[in-house]
């Protein structure tokens, strides 16, 4: 049983890596010269969230880049092949499935999956198959992320991927969710993004990082 000492030592902890978290993401920001108060965005702490495991981050990047990969025009005989292939129906979403199995999905949802390899592109990096997560001012390269997916998770040819500590994966989500806060704010009041910030990229890694912090995707 935990004494109030006990309880006020941990409160000044999470209190302790929030701050040290937030006044990390303040000074990425500000580095792209966007001054905004983030004091009202929830900031991400270990004893609140919980990291999926190995297989389950595999699993969901696989998903990711089978959405993607039909957005873009892949047939349907091709994304069966895929998925059977590489084990992904477990890990698509209840509203992933239905997309995955409609034959005439409407273009905008053809559009909307096809964004989906930003989400993989961060799942890469927390599998520490990419170095580095950089700004989120324009699409990255779908050939890319779909190529280290199917290379290093499908196939499996290259190392075993292994989760980044959590620290990383917490710093690295709250900078994620500060920017879609900013970038959605900036959007709806008709403002011009700052440094180039794109909303489309910086919602599709905050919706994906919402998801390894198992808030909900």
């Amino acid at each position: 049983m935990n004494s109030d000492a006990d309880v006020e030592h941990d409160d000044a902890g999470q209190t302790d890596e929030g701050a040290r978290r937030r006044k990390r993401t303040n000074a990425y920001v500000t580095m792209w010269a966007i001054s905004v108060d983030l004091g009202a965005v929830p900031v991400p702490l270990t004893s609140e969230v919980a990291i999926p495991s190995l297989d389950a981050v595999t699993g969901r990047a696989k998903a990711l880049a089978l959405c993607s990969l039909k957005g873009q025009g892949l047939t349907q005989f091709e994304v069966f092949a895929f998925a059977d292939a590489y084990e992904v129906w477990d890990h698509l979403t209840i509203a992933e499935n239905d997309y995955i199995l409609d034959p005439s999905p409407s273009s905008d949802a053809d559009t909307n999956n096809a964004w989906r390899y930003e989400g993989l592109k961060v799942l890469e990096w927390c599998l520490a198959l990419v170095p580095h997560l950089g700004f989120p001012d324009k699409p990255g390269d779908s050939g890319a992320a779909i190529k280290i997916c199917i290379e290093e998770l499908c196939v499996a040819t290259g190392t075993s991927p292994q989760l980044r500590p959590v620290k990383e994966l917490l710093d690295a989500a709250d900078v994620a969710r500060c920017l879609n806060v900013v970038a959605r704010a900036l959007a709806q009041s008709g403002a011009a993004m700052p440094s180039g910030l794109h909303p489309g990229v910086a919602h599709e890694r905050d919706a994906v990082f919402a998801w390894l912090l198992a808030q909900g995707m």
